[in-house]
């Protein structure tokens, strides 16, 4: 009877690989929405009647009855019936292997259809008190429901087999206990956790382990290099102190009536009066970077290492500070883009809630329950729009890229020199983006699957997602447009655009504002109304409607470049703007200063606010009442909508007409994690997956979880952009500077 109950259960468990497969498909942040919208439709009683054939089945008698040697190995029949029989005679040993499967939970009818088990516990079972034996599996069940739901396409239980049994005999066994019941498990979904030493490790996993071997060995050396210089420089300073204190006592220049000695010799001026010595040294003291540059400018050789020193590159990083300018009034101030600094940290933040929010769903135990308690709030709007986030970060890299870039290009004289310049810019973007990008995508390809284990973890990479990165791993910034559907780390979609924009785009805005600034701003303004147009009737001609569900919608419309530059377009517009008309031609009266704010802030707010919040009503009847037209239409507008609201802050910040904003802005602790913006938005994927499918329970979703698991998630999407950074970022960008000083 317990052996029944065993295989039993056994079946029930391999079912969580289907969720797995499910969890580590690429599906649009709208299309998970739209799914809790349909899910939130959903009766109680509909996914009770859907798994309540399963739950209600007498497994353990059912497939104990369904047994057949023919059907399993030799080896894995003789490890079942074994355990079977301690269980019957109630020895504890074998009934931790019952302990250790997955049992129905309380809250089905809300959407429990994860029983895992105790994934630790299974691992530790013995046979007659011997080695540990037990592999944990899982078995999916496919379930049938009328909407087209992945999160709640299957049922996964849990259990506890001998490591002897494969997911062949698993599958075969409960397949054939079940089949006048009309249930049958998914073999492609099915999956037994192999124990590290099964796991094949591939050239990936080598490659991974020689880099990070390699780039941990130049931390080491770079950081004993660095204190070393340190030390050196501690101790030419306290010689050279000292040196400049001798002879105080009995100066060689004599001694004047009124107490003074002057030294005559060496350089040197002692003053002692009244047992207080001061020194002057021709030699000043040097500042330790002074002191730093001067070696290695001395040392070629010392460059490469120090580049990867951790405490230089840590002190670099953390005291930051903004550059002060020279400002059109003649007073030196902060640089006026300060104010980026908080948009861009604020702006991550939300990509990380809202990243946070679609992958906990495909771990959440009680999605029905969920869905209808937060999708009709109206505060949840701010995640169902977080896209808009992403464009946030568009008009910034349009902004700063002209900004920084179109008066050096206009000082250059000539075509050699022009190639020149865009031939360092294009390197530059280049280099400051590809290292980061190439030892994320080497590291996660080859060590992901290798750097834990869990009932919800991977081991495989197909269910990994990262069978594509062995296969499609762009360096050209060109898998937006190269297979898209297999994208490794899909989440560079944005990357690959944004370096097109970065490379194509702005360089023909500067080239053309250095020229003929009209046709600059004809060129800007046709990027704005083509983007508009081509959003809008890519929308309308495949009636994707205002939350797609189709997965095409990625490549048709949301990851194309001339789909998405419209937004970057604002942002080289306004930076042409700050650069040729920085200040507001209004004088800084009482009124202006009270009403140009006001006003500035009333238009932004109704821009940004109206794009997230607006369609609250009709969401909440799942824009039954929106046709494809009108949706089409608001897919196309809303994004440069929000952009120009947030422009219009930008500019009002960067004239000084909105003080309070700027100072909150661009307070001085934004300025450290604005840096590791980057390294953030690359690594914040991989984590949450990491921490979702290495976790050994299911999630009860609710408000604290949410907000708790975001703010550590942000908290850890930083530290390992830090990392990422001290890795390949500053020791990069040290060696490119070193070499253009060079040249």
């Amino acid at each position: 009877m317990y052996f029944r109950l065993l295989v039993g259960l056994l079946c029930v468990l391999v079912l969580n690989g289907a969720f797995l497969v499910v969890k580590g498909q690429i599906f649009m942040f709208e299309n998970y929405i739209h799914q809790l919208r349909q899910i939130s439709k959903l009766s109680k009683d509909t996914i009770t009647n859907h798994t309540g054939r399963l739950v209600g089945i007498n497994l353990p008698e059912i497939i104990f009855s369904g047994t057949r040697a023919s059907l399993v190995s030799d080896k894995c029949e003789e490890d079942l019936w074994m355990i079977a029989k301690a269980m019957l005679r109630g020895e504890s040993w074998a009934l931790n292997w019952l302990d250790a499967c997955g049992k129905p939970p309380a809250g089905i009818a809300d959407g429990a259809l994860t029983w895992l088990g105790s994934y630790e516990q299974c691992l530790k079972n013995t046979i007659n008190l011997t080695v540990p034996v037990g592999r944990y599996c899982n078995l999916a069940f496919p379930i049938k429901l009328p909407i087209a739901a992945p999160m709640l396409s299957n049922l996964y239980y849990g259990v506890c087999v001998p490591d002897s049994c494969n997911k062949l005999d698993l599958v075969r066994l409960v397949n054939n206990a079940l089949q006048n019941f009309s249930i049958k498990a998914s073999e492609t979904a099915s999956v037994c956790h192999l124990k590290s030493e099964e796991m094949e490790r591939d050239s990936w996993f080598w490659r991974a382990i020689v880099l990070c071997s390699v780039l941990g060995l130049m931390l080491v050396i770079g950081s004993i290099v660095e204190i070393w210089l340190y030390v050196k420089w501690i101790n030419e300073q306290t010689s050279a102190m000292v040196t400049a204190a001798t002879n105080v006592d009995e100066p060689e220049g004599g001694r004047t009536e009124d107490g003074e000695n002057h030294a005559t010799e060496g350089g040197q001026e002692t003053m002692a009066r009244k047992g207080i010595v001061t020194t002057i040294s021709e030699r000043p003291v040097m500042k330790y970077v002074q002191y730093r540059n001067h070696c290695l400018k001395c040392h070629p050789a010392l460059v490469i290492p120090c580049a990867y020193s951790l405490p230089f590159n840590t002190w670099k990083l953390w005291s930051a500070r903004s550059a002060n300018v020279v400002w059109p009034d003649g007073v030196i101030r902060e640089h006026p883009l300060t104010c980026l600094d908080g948009i861009r940290f604020l702006s991550m933040a939300w990509i990380i809630f809202g990243h946070f929010l679609m992958f906990s769903i495909f771990s959440t135990n009680n999605l029905l329950s969920f869905a209808n308690k937060v999708l009709n709030r109206w505060t949840f709007q701010v995640l169902v729009n977080a896209t808009y986030s992403v464009d946030t970060f568009f008009f910034m890299s349009g902004l700063l890229s002209v900004y920084l870039t179109l008066n050096g290009y206009r000082k250059t004289q000539g075509w050699r020199q022009k190639m020149r310049f865009w031939v360092v810019y294009v390197v530059h973007r280049f280099v400051r983006l590809t290292p980061l990008y190439m030892f994320l995508l080497i590291t996660y390809t080859g060590l992901y699957i290798h750097l834990y284990d869990g009932p919800l973890y991977p081991q495989d990479d197909m269910t990994a997602q990262t069978s594509v990165c062995k296969d499609h791993w762009y360096i050209t910034y060109l898998n937006n447009l190269i297979k898209p559907r297999e994208m490794c780390m899909a989440w560079t979609w944005y990357l690959a655009n944004d370096f097109q924009f970065s490379v194509v785009v702005a360089p023909i805005f500067i080239a053309l504002m250095a020229w003929n600034r009209p046709s600059g701003l004809v060129f800007g303004i046709s990027l704005i109304l083509s983007s508009t147009a081509t959003y809008t009737g890519l929308n309308y001609v495949h009636k994707y409607g205002y939350l797609p569900m189709d997965p095409t919608w990625m490549e048709v419309v949301y990851g194309t470049p001339y789909a998405r530059w419209g937004t970057y377009a604002i942002g080289m517009i306004l930076a042409w703007i700050l650069i040729d008309y920085p200040t507001l031609p209004l004088r800084r009266t009482w009124r202006n200063i009270i009403l140009v704010p006001i006003v500035g802030l009333c238009v932004s707010s109704a821009l940004c606010l109206s794009v997230v919040y607006g369609p609250y009503e009709e969401e909440k009847e799942s824009f039954s009442h929106l046709n494809i037209l009108t949706a089409s239409f608001y897919n196309g507008l809303s994004r440069p909508a929000f952009i120009l609201g947030v422009a219009i802050i930008v500019y009002l910040c960067a004239t000084r007409w909105a003080e309070p904003y700027r100072i909150v802005l661009g307070w001085s602790g934004f300025r450290t994690v604005a840096r590791l913006t980057y390294g953030a938005y690359m690594i914040h994927m991989i984590i949450m997956n990491f921490c979702q499918q290495g976790s050994k329970s299911v999630m009860i979703g609710d408000e604290i979880v949410w907000v708790t698991g975001f703010i550590a998630h942000l908290v850890m999407a930083y530290l390992g952009a830090f990392v990422l950074a001290m890795v390949t970022e500053s020791p990069v960008m040290a060696i490119e500077k070193y070499l253009r000083n060079r040249s």
